[in-house]
């Protein structure tokens, strides 16, 4: 019994006093970021396009297959690519001089591992110019989802919309 009891002590011993080794990604975990890398390249030009009124360009990052979660009340249905370029034609008649600022891009994480996907999440404070003449600034969050070709398959967008568009064609006293 005593040398179960000195066996152990010394063994746990040895493991407390032994360096843990540092942590290495897997080449799975370096692929997803690969993936995200690419993907918050397309984010950027998808932002880049809508800011320029350019939803041809918006339209070829993203897929036929689109599912969008708007930002707006009442607008929690999901909706397709069409339904989501109308939108944003409608945004784009009532807003002009858009522009993304302070673009920050992350990692989506897998929410059991916290291990990146391959998504992008994007927190962005946009500046706007309204038909009214108002300025606009007002922040965004929004998390993306993307299939094997680099194309958007889902959005999931949070912003004030109702109080853009407000500021946006109220009219100034």
């Amino acid at each position: 019994m005593k040398k179960t009891i000195l066996v152990m002590a010394t063994a746990i011993t040895l493991f407390a006093c032994t360096n843990p080794q540092a942590t290495t990604s897997t080449g799975s975990d370096d692929a997803m970021m690969a993936e995200f890398k690419e993907n918050a390249k397309v984010t950027t030009a998808v932002f880049e396009a809508f800011a320029n009124k350019d939803l041809q360009t918006w339209s070829s990052y993203v897929s036929d297959t689109l599912k969008a979660h708007g930002a707006g009340y009442g607008l929690e249905a999901t909706i397709g690519k069409e339904e989501l370029r109308k939108r944003l034609e409608g945004l784009h008649s009532i807003v002009n001089n858009i522009k993304a600022n302070d673009i920050q891009l992350y990692p989506g994480l897998d929410s059991v591992t916290y291990k990146p996907t391959g998504d992008v999440r994007a927190y962005v404070r946009w500046t706007d110019d309204g038909i009214n003449g108002a300025k606009i600034e007002h922040k965004y969050y929004g998390v993306f989802k993307f299939n094997k070709d680099h194309k958007m398959i889902e959005t999931d967008e949070f912003m004030d919309i109702t109080g853009v568009i407000k500021a946006a064609t109220e009219t100034k006293q």
